[in-house]
């Protein structure tokens, strides 16, 4: 822009000199065409800023949705997991020993692959000291998960529910992670 008025302030110039009115009536007109359109309501911003702008806002208000959508679908998620299980919980309550440890088992395992998923989520979502500030407390929780676990287990030590009860007590506790990871930690 300022090469082209640095070209056309000398032309005027020598226009007015020499009397060339008309001439530098449709180069002012032609300044005017090539110039931004500026609003008064826009603060100084061209249209092509305010569409700028709009598009920022747009692109901001998609991923709050989608943020805001990805918490709702891991809450759905586990809510369908809780579903799933009632044929393995129908196991539990009419079935052998050895079906019901398989079926606890079964619980367990799919309450920690949601939980390791959702950590991967949160991984991509949470920032580094976020991040290392959840993977303390999950350290510190893991134990509290195990010793839990261990210490509603001996009320059985030695008999045929001990390893069940381990093991439903790690299920339970890692369901309730799962909410509350999703809960208090996604976005």
């Amino acid at each position: 822009m300022r090469k082209l008025l640095g070209m056309i302030i000398p032309i005027l110039l020598l226009f007015v000199l020499f009397g060339c009115s008309s001439i530098k009536t449709e180069n002012a007109d032609k300044e005017k065409e090539d110039a931004p359109d500026v609003s008064e309501e826009s603060d100084g911003k061209t249209e092509d800023d305010s569409a700028i702008d709009n598009e920022d806002k747009e692109k901001l208000q998609d991923e709050n949705e989608t943020v805001v959508s990805t918490k709702e679908q891991y809450l759905k998620k586990l809510s369908e997991i809780d579903k799933s299980l009632k044929d393995l919980e129908s196991k539990i309550q009419n079935g052998t020993q050895t079906e019901m440890n398989k079926a606890q088992a079964e619980i367990y395992v799919r309450w920690d692959n949601a939980l390791n998923e959702i950590y991967q989520v949160l991984e991509k979502q949470l920032t580094a000291s976020e991040m290392e500030s959840l993977r303390d407390e999950q350290r510190k929780w893991i134990m509290h998960r195990d010793e839990t676990a261990k210490k509603e287990s001996l009320e059985f030590e030695g008999g045929s529910l001990e390893a069940f009860q381990y093991t439903s007590t790690q299920a339970r506790i890692t369901k309730e992670r799962c909410y509350v990871l999703v809960e208090e930690y996604m976005k």
